[in-house]
């Protein structure tokens, strides 16, 4: 995948660059992996922070799926912009380049955001 694609990559305009913020949907290109992670070109939500993601070349998401089936607090249901469900996939949760990230494609509900830092607390905490 050429570098220059990210919204948030080298060569993007400054605006793409502000969109990254908490809570913003896009494709993520996520290879290569090893199971069980997500592969392929999926949509993710960023969940790292915009003074972070304003700074660095990378950002942090988590991959979205629409196989259902939530399980508190490993898969999350959120109500993606155009009404069609997902499912927060938090095991998948990792740090991606800006160059890997394209086609920004709204923004989730803050009672999907606050329900998912909620479930990232629990996942990532003792």
């Amino acid at each position: 995948m050429d570098a220059g694609m990210g919204c948030g990559g080298l060569g993007q305009p400054p605006e793409a660059e502000a969109a990254m913020k908490p809570g913003t949907i896009c494709w993520v290109y996520l290879e290569p992996v090893s199971p069980p992670e997500m592969g392929k070109t999926r949509p993710a939500i960023i969940v790292s922070n915009s003074d972070q993601n304003l700074f660095l070349q990378s950002v942090v998401v988590v991959p979205l799926s629409p196989q259902p089936g939530e399980i508190w607090p490993l898969r999350l249901r959120l109500e993606a912009p155009r009404g069609k469900a997902s499912f927060a996939v938090l095991p998948g949760v990792r740090q991606v380049s800006k160059a890997l990230t394209h086609e920004l494609g709204g923004l989730a509900r803050p009672g999907d955001m606050d329900r998912l830092a909620e479930a990232l607390f629990c996942y990532l905490n003792d």
